[in-house]
Formats: C-alpha cells, sequence, structure tokens
C-alpha cells in the first residue's frame, strides 16, 4: 500500500472519531462525511436500444437480441453508431424485419394449408376479444404466465396494459353498437323485444336487460343484447322509461311483441310503452298494439308446476335437505358412498335445484330416487345424519325431513308426471332456433295431460293435477288471456298450417262444438286482418307507380290549379280509384293467404342429412310465391316465446361482476356482456357458413355421383 493510501486511511478514521478516539455515531456526523449517493441510472432514448441487452458487469459492452454479437456502446467513444451499423449487416434482425410481411404457411378451418401473415394488431385484438369470450380479468395481460407465453411464442411483441386492454374493449363495443344502429336504420327491421330484470349479489344494484330479436334478409334469426343498464327500482314507469329509452339510442322504429314475465309492473310497463310507441308513427306498432304483450310460457308453465308441487311440499323439502348434508362436507359425502356401495347402487351425482326453477327439481328428484337405498341406509346406520334433521334452521323452525318411505313414494310417482313439464319448458326455453311454431303445440299436450291426470285414479295426482288446471286456465284459456299470435305462430309452420291448429280445438273443446268453432272463425279473421294492414305497409308505392305509369300524372297536374281547401266536403274526383287500388290489393292478399292455407301440408319427414325441415329455410325458398306472406312470416316467426334469452345474459354478468370486479362501472359491465354476446354471435355464424359449405360441397359431389351414374351418350343432357 503506497503512503498516500495509507495517509488517507488515517484522515478517514480521524474523521470519523471523536478526541477520545471513540467513534462517532451516524447521527452526530455531518453530511460531508456520509457516503455519497448513486447516480440514477438513465434510460436509453435511442430507438437502436430496443435490439440490444447492456450487460450489466460492463455497461460498454451489449449484445445483439437476434445474433448475440458483443457490440461497444460506450457513449463516450462509440455512441450508438456501432450498434446501427451491425443492424444495417445482421442477417437474423434483417429476416425478423422481413417476418412482419412474409407469409407463412397456416391451415384454415378446414385443414387446407394456406399463407398467413404475421399481424401484430390481429393479436392484440384477438388478446381482447380472449379476455371478452372467456370472462377474465384485465389485469389478465399483465400477469407473469401471460407475459412468459408471449415471451416464448412472440418474443417481439410488446404487450399491452390493462388500461389499453380497457379502452381496445370498449372501443370494440362502440364501433360494433354503430354497425348494429346502421342496420337498424337502414333495413327499418321491425324486431321484437324480450327484457327481464337481475339484482346483482356483490353490489346489490338492479341490472335490466332488453334484447331484440329479427330475422334478417338471408333468413336467419338474429339475436342481440341491445340493452344492459341499471335502474332505481322495478316499477311499470320505470320499465316503460328504460325501454323507451333503448327504442331511441338504437334507432328502432318498429316493435311487433315484448316477451316479459308475469310480474305485477310489467303489466302497467307495457301500456305506458304501447302509448309511447304509437307517438314514433303508423307503423311502429302492429294492431295498434294490441299484440304487444307476450306473456313468458317459460315462468307460466313453472308457476303451474308450483302450484302442483304444493301437496308434496314437505316430501320434496325432506329430499332437498338430505341431499344438502350429503353434499355440506366430504366426510359425510364419504359416509353417503360407503352406503352406495354397500346397496349395490350404480354411481351417480346428487346435485341441488334451484328453487325458482322447477326443472332444476325434477333432476334434483331424479337424481335422488337413484339413490334412495342408500339414503334409506344412511337413515338406519348414520346417527349424524338423524341429528342433522333434529337441528333448527336460520328462522327458528325445526328442519324438514329425513325422507321417509312415503315421501318418496309420493316423489316417485310425480317424477313420471313432471317429465312432461321439463319437455315443455326446454322447447320454450331456446333461443337460437324459431320456437313460436311448437309452442301451441306444447300448451295443447300440456292441457290434454292434465285433462286426463284430473280423472286419475291416483288420488294424489287427481289433486294435483286439479291445482295445475286452475292455473293453466288463468294464462292459456282459449283466446281469453292467450296471445292468439302463439296460435297464429304454429300457422306458419308449412307441415302444420291451419288444419294442425283445428284439430287442436277440436281435442280440446270438441268436435264442432261452439268453442272450437270460435277458435277457428276468430284465427282465420285476425289473419285476414294482420295480411291486409301488413299489404296496405308494403305496397303503397307500387299503388303511386301505377298513376305514373297510365300517364295520368300529367292530367293531375292541370287539375292542380282548380284545388281548393272548400272542397272538402265534397267526394274527390280520384277516391273512387283510390278505393279501387286498396280493393285490389286486400283481394290479392286474401288470395296469397288463401294459396298458403289451401295447399297440401308439407310432410314430416327428414332431409338425406337425417335433419327435420328448416321453417325458415321453407320461407326462404317460398318467399318470391308469398311477398307480402313472407314479410308477416319474418315478424311472426321472429317472436320469443319465453324471456329466458334475456336471463341467460345474468349469468353472464354474475361471473363478470364477481365479487373481485365489483368496481366495474355500468358503462364497462355493459360494454362487456354486449360485446360478449355479439362476439358469439359471430362466431356461430362463422361456423355455420362453413357447414353450409360443405352441405353444398356433399351436393355437388352426390350429383357428379349421379352424373357419373349415367351411360348414355355423353354429349346428351342429363
Amino acid at each position: 500500500m503506497s503512503a498516500c493510501e495509507e495517509s488517507g486511511d488515517i484522515l478517514r478514521g480521524e474523521l470519523e472519531t471523536d478526541g477520545r478516539g471513540t467513534k462517532r455515531p451516524a447521527s452526530e456526523r455531518s453530511s460531508t462525511e456520509l457516503p455519497p449517493v448513486g447516480k440514477k441510472k438513465q434510460a436509453h432514448r435511442a430507438d437502436v436500444w430496443q435490439h440490444f441487452i447492456q450487460r450489466e458487469d460492463d455497461l460498454s459492452i451489449s449484445n445483439c437480441r437476434y445474433c448475440g454479437q458483443e457490440i461497444g456502446c460506450d457513449t463516450k467513444k462509440s455512441g450508438t453508431s456501432a450498434m446501427k451499423n451491425h443492424l444495417a449487416r445482421c442477417k437474423l434482425y434483417l429476416l425478423y424485419k422481413e417476418s412482419g410481411s412474409q407469409p407463412v404457411l397456416g391451415s384454415d378451418n378446414s385443414g387446407v394449408l394456406t399463407t398467413i401473415k404475421y399481424d401484430a394488431g390481429l393479436f392484440r385484438r384477438s388478446v381482447n376479444e380472449m379476455i371478452v369470450l372467456n370472462e377474465l380479468p384485465f389485469y389478465f395481460v399483465e400477469s407473469e404466465g401471460f407475459r412468459r407465453f408471449c415471451h416464448n411464442v412472440l418474443p417481439m411483441y410488446t404487450v399491452h396494459c390493462r388500461r389499453t386492454a380497457t379502452e381496445d374493449i370498449f372501443g370494440m363495443f362502440m364501433r360494433e353498437k354503430a354497425r348494429l344502429k346502421e342496420l337498424f336504420s337502414c333495413e327499418k327491421q321491425r324486431v321484437s323485444l324480450t327484457t327481464d330484470i337481475w339484482v346483482a349479489p356483490t353490489t346489490s344494484y338492479s341490472y335490466m336487460v332488453v334484447t331484440a330479436h329479427w330475422i334478417d334478409r338471408n333468413w336467419d334469426m338474429q339475436k342481440r343484447i341491445i340493452s344492459f343498464k341499471p335502474i332505481t327500482d322495478h316499477k311499470g314507469d320505470t320499465i316503460a322509461e328504460h325501454l323507451s329509452q333503448c327504442l331511441v339510442d338504437w334507432g328502432i322504429k318498429k316493435v311487433f311483441t315484448v316477451t316479459v314475465d308475469n310480474a305485477k309492473g310489467n303489466d302497467k310497463a307495457l301500456r305506458l310503452f304501447t302509448d309511447t310507441c304509437r307517438q314514433l308513427g303508423v307503423d311502429a306498432l302492429v294492431k295498434d298494439g294490441a299484440l304487444l304483450h307476450m306473456r313468458c310460457c317459460a315462468h307460466i308453465l313453472n308457476l303451474i308446476v308450483k302450484d302442483g308441487l304444493a301437496q308434496v311440499k314437505e316430501s320434496v323439502v325432506a329430499i332437498r335437505n338430505a341431499v344438502k348434508y350429503v353434499r355440506s362436507s366430504g366426510t359425510r359425502l364419504q359416509s353417503f358412498q360407503l352406503r352406495v356401495l354397500t346397496g349395490k347402487v350404480s354411481r351417480g351425482s346428487l346435485s341441488l335445484d334451484c328453487l325458482t326453477r322447477c326443472n332444476s327439481t325434477y333432476l334434483m328428484l331424479v337424481a335422488a330416487l337413484k339413490f334412495r337405498v342408500a339414503f334409506e341406509k344412511l337413515l338406519a346406520e348414520d346417527m349424524l345424519y338423524n341429528e342433522y334433521f333434529l337441528e333448527s334452521e336460520e328462522n327458528g323452525q325445526k328442519r324438514v325431513g329425513p325422507p321417509i318411505a312415503q315421501g318418496w313414494d309420493e316423489v316417485q310417482r310425480l317424477v313420471k308426471f313432471l317429465k312432461l313439464f321439463f319437455g315443455c319448458t326446454l322447447a320454450f326455453s331456446a333461443s337460437k332456433t324459431v320456437t313460436s311454431t311448437i309452442c301451441y303445440n306444447e300448451i295443447v299436450i300440456t292441457e290434454r295431460n292434465l285433462i286426463t291426470l284430473r280423472n286419475s285414479r291416483d288420488g294424489l295426482l287427481q289433486l294435483e293435477a286439479r291445482e295445475m288446471r286452475k292455473k293453466f286456465e288463468k294464462y292459456w284459456d282459449g283466446l281469453i288471456n292467450m296471445n292468439p299470435l302463439v296460435i297464429i305462430a304454429s300457422v306458419f309452420d308449412p307441415r302444420n298450417k291451419m288444419q294442425f291448429a283445428s284439430i287442436c280445438f277440436d281435442k280440446l273443446y270438441g268436435k264442432d262444438s261452439v268453442e272450437s268453432n270460435h277458435l277457428r272463425t276468430s284465427i282465420r279473421a285476425l289473419m285476414k286482418q294482420l295480411y291486409e294492414e301488413y299489404v296496405m305497409k308494403l305496397r303503397p308505392s307500387q299503388a303511386d307507380s301505377v298513376v305514373d305509369i297510365s300517364g295520368e300524372s300529367e292530367a293531375a297536374s292541370m287539375f292542380d290549379v282548380l284545388d281548393d281547401d272548400d272542397d272538402e266536403e265534397y267526394e274527390s274526383r280520384d277516391s273512387i280509384y283510390s278505393e279501387m287500388v286498396s280493393e285490389a290489393a286486400n283481394e290479392e292478399a286474401s288470395s296469397e293467404l288463401d294459396i298458403y292455407l289451401m295447399e297440401k301440408t308439407v310432410p314430416r319427414a327428414t332431409n338425406s342429412m337425417g335433419l327435420d325441415l328448416s321453417v325458415l329455410s321453407w320461407w326462404r325458398r317460398n318467399s318470391v310465391k308469398f311477398p307480402v306472406l313472407s314479410e308477416l312470416a319474418k315478424d311472426v316467426l321472429a317472436i320469443q316465446v319465453s324471456s329466458v334469452a334475456s336471463e341467460s345474459a345474468f349469468s353472464t354478468s354474475g361471473r363478470i361482476l364477481d365479487p373481485f370486479r365489483s368496481c366495474l362501472t355500468p358503462y364497462m359491465l355493459e360494454a362487456l356482456v354486449c360485446e360478449q354476446q355479439w362476439l358469439r354471435n359471430t362466431i356461430s355464424a362463422e361456423k355455420l357458413s362453413n357447414l353450409v359449405q360443405m352441405f353444398e360441397e356433399l351436393n355437388f359431389h352426390d350429383s357428379l355421383g349421379e352424373n357419373r351414374d349415367y351411360t348414355g351418350d355423353p354429349t346428351e343432357p342429363i
């Protein structure tokens, strides 16, 4: 060690000690004695640094991200010139640079190899769509797993942050909303609406969802959630105001029906909504809104079953509590599985029901009945199982149960009957296919089964059927409480037409009875009125074109000078001609309706692919033959007989608005719910187009095979 270094060390030692030779504490030292604070490393501003990694042990050297070569980067000596020169000759960098525009091999949906091009924007949009479709949180793009995935698959892709993902997704929602608004405004599409209200369990806010249904020009069923907004209460005024504002926001001018459940506020809401629609114009409603209110058939069926279950309520509750006991802990489940093995019962799973859904109650009872032996062994052998039913519920009452033999027998007889309602509910709940044509068939089957069971020898079933029948007549007694469009929709099925409805009337009320004839006459008269109304709405321009073609437009202009407002009390000179045009249009409409009803029904058979007849496909092929009838068929077939389409949005929103995401704003929640449903519709349409293309190719190959089997002259047309 040199003398200078030794003297420096001695000097530092003296500065750190007091006069007595002891070291001073850090609090007594001056600021000049503290070690210097290191300077903060400045970020590189040159763009070339994104292609190099600076070494931590030697800041004057950096490595190329592509080839790994060491390049000098001392800012005082060489600066960034050496790195720029290296990029100009780095072959791996040039290959990466060309990869953005260079096509690579890939495959399409059919498996055929094609050339595709890497697109960073497409990858970013796909990530945003994944967040929406899979209901992922926004911070997913910042998670370690996703960033590692991107680093391994696309190392040069810059992952966007959660704020950018939020802005992108909301931008997707606004762009798709603008396209839908343009569709409604340009095509002036008449829509049928479904609506319902949901209370979020995490925030206790009430949300109202509105779903629009229509059939497009290609005769495809379309469904879009157009509103998911919070509301203050469930009153009729609030619901009507929200529905009216929804029409204004989307530019919808024509409404056919609105499907709602049987809540008290909905009746008043639709009366107020009808008055609002009348102000939109003459074409806003059909029959001046007399057919606007459509009650949810699935909800009505649920009320009917609920009244029937009242007679065996204790038995059902006892089985529900027994299932709760088994599913409450792993130890109890093991004890139950032991009884299943010793009782030689087939394996399966127990499910709990939703108290407001009769379908889930049916599935719970069916599953529990399979394990009846195991439950009975549990009752005889397990003391904890018996003590469970001696406890009290939260309301202070004794817990119902355990299920006994009499209760099992009652439920056994009831399940066979509930199976009929289970099938009807599934038919009503479909929202992606046409359900209006099969609705009346399900109603008739339900009523006939209730009539049969009301005369049953089983006293329990007879009592249950009588209670169900009372509720049935409250909502579906002829045309008194039922919307007649339910019956008219069945007529638009070319396999049914009017013959099916007539047979249903005869079976329910007796052949040639007063009630049957009245229903038949009323439905025919209403259909004729609907056709006449549609002719007047769809063909006013054609009547005007007849006047211009006849060469009378010039003559009419000569009489314009003689027009006077004081002549309104006299009959105008063209009144007879206008009446003639109107009558001709009505005759044409009636004849078009008569032709459809008089033609033979389409046989109920499957096609070469084993599929049933598509009602929409039949009307698409025959729309030229029935131009006015097909327009009415579009509106009638788009009717939703249940509000399940809107209720399904609540399960989605419940997953999106979980306890960890309860801070989402109502605007963002609406964007996520709507955009998810819109994206799924787009994906379904793409899959459907691929299936249609596949069927067309199969038909083409079949036709080639038929031509190949022809052994005649090849030049002769086949």
